[in-house]
């Protein structure tokens, strides 16, 4: 959840030697509800968890909120 004000934020996770570079759209002015979820580009489960890859790089998550 985040304030409906926000339109959106970025931050960096380091996780068991990866680098999560994530990127939180609010274009509908929501402060929850994820519609679109994204790691490396291709789409993933935006009710499941974000999948763990045990490579030791860097991965861009992209997450879209929504109604």
């Amino acid at each position: 959840c985040i304030p409906k004000v926000w339109p959106g934020f970025t931050a960096t996770r380091r996780f068991r030697g990866n680098t999560y570079q994530i990127s939180v759209k609010n274009p509908d002015g929501v402060n929850k509800g994820v519609v679109r979820l994204q790691l490396d580009g291709l789409g993933i489960d935006p009710t499941g968890p974000i999948p763990f890859v045990a490579d030791g790089k860097t991965h861009r998550v992209d997450v879209l909120l929504g109604k």
